[in-house]
C-alpha cells in the first residue's frame, strides 16, 4: 500500500471537501508500494516582481519511478463558461472558481523551480481529479487537457492512471534519475517548506454556524426551569449555563420582571451585557456589595479581624444588613435572581444575596454552577465544592448533559482533571482535533516555540488573532511568566498581554465562563503547584475547557504534569479521534471504526464501538451497504471503518471500508 502523509489510521485529517476525500481514499486503497502520498502541501517562495508568495496544493505524489504528480482535486458538478470554471453543488448552487488546470500547473512550475535550487533533478507532472465526473463530459478546449483529467472512470483504476499521465507527460529519458531517500522526499515536501494543514478556518466556520441550532435547543429548557421558583442548574464547562442564564433574563425581563445576573468575571459580564441588553443589571459579586458601600474582599480601615473572617462572616452580615434596610419597591430589589458561576460564591453570601429579591415568597432564584470548578471560591482554599453542602438550593438540580461548546477530544480530555464527588458526567457529539502538547526547555525556547504556533495558527489556518486565547496559570506579567517580556507586534502582545484586537491574553480565573476558538495554556509548569492539588487540576480542567476547537498545552520539559497530561490524552483518543473528518457534509460525518458483534446476510448486522464518554454504543448495519462497498465474508469480531448517519430516528453505519494496516 502506499504511503499516506497524514495517515487516517494515525491521526484524525480533517477534509474541506468529500471529493478531496474520494481521492485520498482511491490513493490509499489503489496505489501500490513505492508511492508516496502528501494530502495538502504549501508552498512559499520568492517570486521575481512579485515578493513572497504561497501556494497550496491539494495533493503530490512521489514514486521512484515516476518522480512527482502535483494534483489539484475539484468537486461538484463542473461547468466551464467562456473559458471559466464554475462548481454547482448539491442543492444547484454556482460558484465561480479558479481554473484548477492552472492552479496545478503554477504549483507545478514553482516546485520545479524550487527543485532546481536544491539541486534535485526528478520529474514533475501535474493533473487535475474530477472526481464526480466521468471524463467524457468534459469538452474539448485549448484549455482542458484531458489526458490530465482523472475522473471517475480512471480514479478506479489510480495506479494505471498515474502511470499514464506520467509516460505521456516525461520523454523516457527524463524518467531514468537518481532516486534520493525517502527521507529526503519528506523533507522536501513536508519539512520546512511544506506542511499539511488542519483546515482550522474551514472547520471554525462550519461548526460556528451551528450556534443558532444550540440556542434554539437550549430555548427548549427556559420553560421546565420557569417552572420551578428556587432551582439550581448543573452542567460541566461548556453545557451552556451561561447562555441558559441569558436568556432566562431576556424572558423574565420581557414579561416586565426586575432582573439581576451574577457572575463573577468582570470579562464574562461585559458579554452578558451586550447579550441581554438593556433591562437586566449584570454585575459580579464584589459589585453588587459595593452598591451598599461594603467591599466584600478587602478588609475595611479599623478592621481588627482576618481578612478571612471579614470575606466569609462579617462582611456578608453587614451587606445583608444594608439590604435589610431597602423597601420591597426599592428598585435595587429584584424579582429574578440569576447566579452564574455560583461555585464561587463565599456560603455565606448567599444569604445576603437572596435578601434582594423583593418577595422572598414569589420571587425566582436560580444558581447556575459546576462542581469541577468550585475550588477558586466557595470550595474554601484545597477543599471540594460540594454543592449539597454549600448551595441555598437544595437538589435534586436540573442536570444540563449536551457539551455544545467544545470537542469530544477536549472535553474528554479536560474530564481528567475533573474534581467532586458525585460529577454529572455530559457528551459532546462533535469529533475535531486531538489535544497538542509542546514541550520547551526555557523562557526563550517557549517564546519563539508560541510565536511559531501562533505564526501557525493565524497565517497558514488563517485564524483571526481575536480568536486565540492564551489561558495562563499565573499573572502573564510576573517574572516567572514564560510570556514576560513577549512582544508580538503583528499578533497584539505587547509585553507579554494582550493588544487591542490582538491574541486574548487571561488568567485562568479571568478567563472563567469565555470561550476562544483556540486556546493555548500557558505557565502551568511555572505554576510550583502539583497537578494531583484540587487547585491545579481544576485550574487545567477550567483552562482547557475555554477551548472550542483547538486546544493546545504548553509544559516545560522534565515537568511532572506531562505525565499526567499524557494519561488525560491517552482518555482523550478515543474512537472517533482519528481517520477522516469532512467539513463540507452537514451531518455527523467522523469516521469511526467498531468490531462486528453480529451479522445475519439476509437482514442486517451490528457494529459497536467504545465511544469513551458514552460508553459502548452499537449501531446497526445492511448487507446492501456492504455490497455497495465492495466488502464480502463479513463474520463476526471484524473490524470495519464506518461513517454514522442519521436516518430519521436511528442512526445506521454506512460508508465502509477496511482499515488499513498500521
Amino acid at each position: 500500500m502506499a504511503t499516506m502523509i497524514p495517515d487516517t489510521a494515525k491521526q484524525r485529517v480533517v477534509f474541506p471537501s468529500s471529493a478531496e476525500e474520494i481521492f485520498y481514499r482511491a490513493a490509499s486503497t489503489g496505489l501500490g508500494a513505492g508511492w508516496r502520498v502528501y494530502y495538502s502541501c504549501v508552498l512559499s517562495a520568492f517570486e521575481p516582481g512579485e515578493g513572497i508568495q504561497s501556494n497550496e496544493i491539494d495533493f503530490v505524489l512521489w514514486h521512484p519511478s515516476a518522480g512527482f504528480v502535483v494534483i489539484e482535486v475539484k468537486g461538484g458538478r463542473i461547468q466551464i463558461e467562456n473559458g471559466e470554471f464554475f462548481s454547482i453543488n448539491r442543492q444547484g448552487e454556482k460558484f465561480r472558481i479558479q481554473n484548477p488546470f492552472n492552479q496545478a500547473l503554477v504549483w507545478k512550475n514553482r516546485f520545479y523551480r524550487f527543485l532546481k535550487r536544491e539541486n534535485m533533478r526528478m520529474p514533475v507532472c501535474h493533473a487535475v481529479c474530477l472526481p464526480n465526473l466521468d471524463e467524457s463530459e468534459l469538452p474539448v478546449t485549448a484549455g482542458v487537457e484531458r489526458e490530465l483529467v482523472i475522473g471517475r472512470g480512471r480514479l478506479a483504476n489510480l495506479e494505471q492512471t498515474l502511470n499514464e499521465i506520467v509516460r505521456k507527460s516525461h520523454l523516457e529519458k527524463y524518467l531514468k534519475f537518481v532516486n534520493p531517500r525517502e527521507k529526503a522526499i519528506d523533507r522536501l515536501v513536508n519539512g520546512s517548506h511544506y506542511e499539511s494543514r488542519k483546515y482550522l478556518r474551514e472547520y471554525i466556520d462550519h461548526h460556528d454556524l451551528r450556534v443558532a441550532d444550540i440556542e434554539s435547543i437550549q430555548e427548549s429548557l427556559v420553560t421546565p426551569v420557569t417552572s420551578a421558583l428556587r432551582l439550581g442548574i448543573e452542567g460541566e464547562a461548556g453545557t451552556g449555563k451561561t447562555m441558559l442564564a441569558a436568556m432566562l433574563a431576556r424572558r423574565y425581563r420581557d414579561e416586565g420582571a426586575r432582573v439581576l445576573l451574577t457572575s463573577s468575571n468582570p470579562l464574562l459580564n461585559e458579554r452578558l451585557r451586550a447579550d441581554t441588553g438593556r433591562g437586566v443589571d449584570v454585575m459580579t459579586y464584589s459589585e453588587l456589595a459595593s452598591r451598599f458601600g461594603v467591599e466584600l474582599l478587602r478588609v475595611p480601615s479599623g478592621y481588627q479581624g482576618k481578612l478571612e473572617d471579614w470575606i466569609q462572616f462579617d462582611g456578608p452580615e453587614k451587606l445583608k444588613q444594608a439590604i435589610g434596610q431597602l423597601d420591597a419597591a426599592d428598585p435595587r430589589r429584584y424579582d429574578v435572581i440569576l447566579c452564574d458561576e455560583a461555585q464561587d460564591v463565599q456560603p455565606f453570601w448567599w444569604e445576603a444575596i437572596e435578601s434582594l429579591l423583593a418577595d422572598s415568597q414569589t420571587g425566582r432564584f436560580y444558581l447556575f454552577f459546576d462542581r469541577s470548578q468550585g475550588v477558586f471560591g466557595s470550595g474554601g482554599g484545597e477543599t471540594l465544592f460540594v454543592p449539597e453542602q454549600v448551595l441555598p438550593v437544595a437538589p435534586p438540580y436540573f442536570p444540563l448533559v449536551h457539551n455544545y461548546r467544545t470537542t469530544k477530544e477536549i472535553s474528554t480530555f479536560a474530564r481528567e482533571f475533573r474534581t467532586g464527588k458525585q460529577v454529572l458526567q455530559s457528551h459532546s457529539a462533535r469529533s475535531g482535533f486531538m489535544p497538542q502538547v509542546v514541550t520547551y526547555k526555557d523562557r526563550e525556547d517557549a517564546q519563539k516555540k508560541l510565536e511559531a504556533l501562533l505564526l501557525d495558527l493565524v497565517r497558514r489556518e488563517h485564524v483571526r488573532p481575536g480568536e486565540i486565547a492564551l489561558v495562563s496559570a499565573r499573572n502573564p506579567r510576573s517574572p516567572e511568566s514564560i510570556l514576560a517580556g513577549m512582544k508580538s507586534s503583528s499578533l497584539g502582545i505587547d509585553d507579554g498581554v494582550a493588544a487591542p484586537g490582538g491574541v486574548q491574553v487571561a488568567t485562568v480565573a479571568g478567563f472563567k465562563g469565555l470561550e476562544a476558538k483556540a486556546a493555548i495554556l500557558v505557565n502551568f509548569s511555572e505554576h510550583k503547584m502539583e497537578i494531583s492539588n484540587p487547585i491545579m487540576s481544576s485550574m487545567m480542567y477550567v483552562a482547557a475547557t475555554r477551548a472550542r476547537h483547538l486546544l493546545i498545552v504548553m509544559l516545560r520539559e522534565g515537568d511532572s504534569k506531562i505525565d499526567a497530561v499524557s494519561t488525560a490524552l491517552k482518555a482523550a483518543a478515543i474512537p472517533g479521534s482519528v481517520g477522516s473528518l469532512v467539513i463540507d457534509r452537514s451531518e455527523e460525518v467522523f469516521e469511526a471504526e467498531g468490531v462486528v458483534t453480529f451479522f445475519d446476510p439476509d437482514r442486517m448486522g451490528s457494529l459497536t464501538i467504545d465511544d469513551g464518554e458514552r460508553g459502548r454504543r452499537s449501531f446497526l448495519f445492511f448487507p446492501y451497504d456492504l455490497v455497495r462497498a465492495g466488502l464480502g465474508n463479513i463474520r463476526v469480531g471484524m473490524r470495519l471503518l464506518f461513517r454514522p448517519r442519521q436516518i430519521g430516528e436511528v442512526v445506521v453505519a454506512s460508508d465502509f471500508r477496511l482499515p488499513r494496516a498500521s
